[in-house]
């Protein structure tokens, strides 16, 4: 899957190919591992939030994801486009950016209900994937006064 994160990383670890293989690789497994109509919603949010315009900007097509129900993302919690599993990836997806040591337990209980303890472990671990790349692409761009 490539994202907007995808060139500012390759461009930034072009010395490291190393480093970038393994971070290309943790990102393809996030995609493959988790539900990725789920994980394109939560990857949004987490654009949304962090205010990372150009992730904002890529459409996924292997996600499945309706104009409707993108542009009705910034009010999940009341539309009824969302499943109820959306829903909770949602709800952890904004605390685990807002502050992961703050994550509340109901939260992550709700999504190992409705997914599977061992789908929760998988979601924490491709949602930490996807939003370390973009924050780390917006650091870079931050940092080295790079468009986005």
């Amino acid at each position: 899957m490539t994202t907007a994160t995808s060139a500012t990383l390759s461009a930034h670890l072009a010395q490291f190919p190393d480093v970038l293989e393994q971070l290309t690789a943790a990102h393809e497994a996030a995609w493959v591992t988790v539900d990725p109509h789920i994980l394109e919603l939560c990857r949004l949010r987490i654009a949304s939030m962090l205010g990372a315009e150009a992730e904002l900007a890529i459409d996924m097509p292997q996600a499945a994801l309706t104009a409707e129900k993108r542009s009705a993302l910034s009010q999940w919690p009341l539309s009824p486009l969302f499943t109820e599993s959306e829903k909770a990836c949602l709800a952890f997806t904004e605390e685990f950016v807002i502050d992961v040591a703050s994550l509340q337990e109901n939260t992550a209980m709700r999504v190992g209900e409705l997914l599977g303890q061992q789908e929760l472990a998988d979601f924490v671990s491709a949602l930490l994937v996807v939003e370390q790349r973009i924050r780390i692409s917006l650091a870079w761009q931050t940092l080295f006064g790079e468009d986005q």
